[in-house]
């Protein structure tokens, strides 16, 4: 019985990726993460709202906003697993787009790199779908890859997980329709094993005149290492900055030439009251 356990477990080690750091975060109770998530897309600081009971997230109708949410400071390095779960308040079914809806979803560089997304899309035919992307190059061609499975139908809220785990160059799409039950495997896509340069998570909207209101509770990213993770002696240092966050501008030199013409302005009447003194 001992040798039998002994090998299970070894086998365990073997099959599971090693995860060797971890970042979690709780958005209960108003909490966001400054430090280490950014706020992504268009009007982010304006429809992300932290409540008691998550994150909530908004795309209104009329507004061409196609991507609102967050994304993690630092890489993703090695085999991962990446979980969000979920509530989807209210969505209404768009007219164009491939859907809306709460999407994951992962780049390994810029838009001609291998990138992959999981997400639960309302689409304009009806359907309530989990929609996963994969998109992997081979010599020099970037192949994409999508599929779509049928998600049950609620007449309320929709609670989920969406899970997106590698092992090696392939990637895992799984998701949950609840908030208790570990997430079912969808498919498995090859994508890469580069590191992970950039994470976004929130809402996607399908077309300007659809809107929706999703509510994320929790974030969970596991990895063989996560480069740049701000630690809790130095979380106030920004270590890495994404590609999609755009660098600072530079520190303007205009108000130093303004206090220097002020300063000669001043010199120079000063001058010119006092030799007009002498001169009377």
């Amino acid at each position: 019985m001992i040798v039998r356990l002994i090998l299970a477990v070894a086998c365990l080690s073997v099959i599971s990726p090693a995860r060797a750091e971890s970042y979690r975060w709780d958005f209960h109770n108003g909490h966001f993460d400054n430090l280490s998530l950014v706020p992504a897309g268009p009007g982010a600081v304006n429809l992300l709202q932290p409540t008691r009971a998550g994150l909530r997230i908004s795309v209104p109708a009329g507004h061409d906003v196609k991507t609102v949410g967050f994304s993690p400071r630092f890489r993703i390095h090695g085999d991962f697993e990446i979980a969000i779960e979920f509530t989807i308040l209210n969505r209404t079914k768009p007219k164009a787009g491939y859907g809306t809806g709460p999407s994951l979803y992962l780049s390994m560089g810029s838009t001609s790199d291998p990138a992959a997304s999981l997400g639960r899309q309302l689409r304009p035919d009806g359907r309530d779908v989990y929609g996963a992307f994969a998109a992997r190059v081979e010599e020099g061609k970037r192949i994409p890859t999508a599929r779509l499975f049928d998600a049950p139908r609620a007449a309320t809220s929709i609670t989920g997980r969406l899970q997106l785990r590698r092992t090696g160059a392939e990637v895992t799409y799984s998701a949950a329709d609840n908030n208790y039950s570990p997430p079912q495997p969808l498919v498995t896509l090859p994508v890469s094993d580069a590191d992970v340069t950039m994470v976004r998570i929130g809402l996607n909207q399908s077309d300007p005149q659809s809107a929706a209101v999703i509510v994320l509770h929790n974030l969970r990213i596991e990895a063989e290492a996560l480069p740049q993770l701000p630690t809790e002696q130095s979380r106030t240092a920004q270590l890495y900055r994404p590609r999609y966050q755009s660098p600072p501008p530079p520190r303007s030199s205009r108000w130093l030439w303004q206090s220097l013409t002020a300063l000669l302005l001043t010199t120079l009447l000063s001058l010119w009251l006092w030799h007009r003194r002498r001169s009377s």
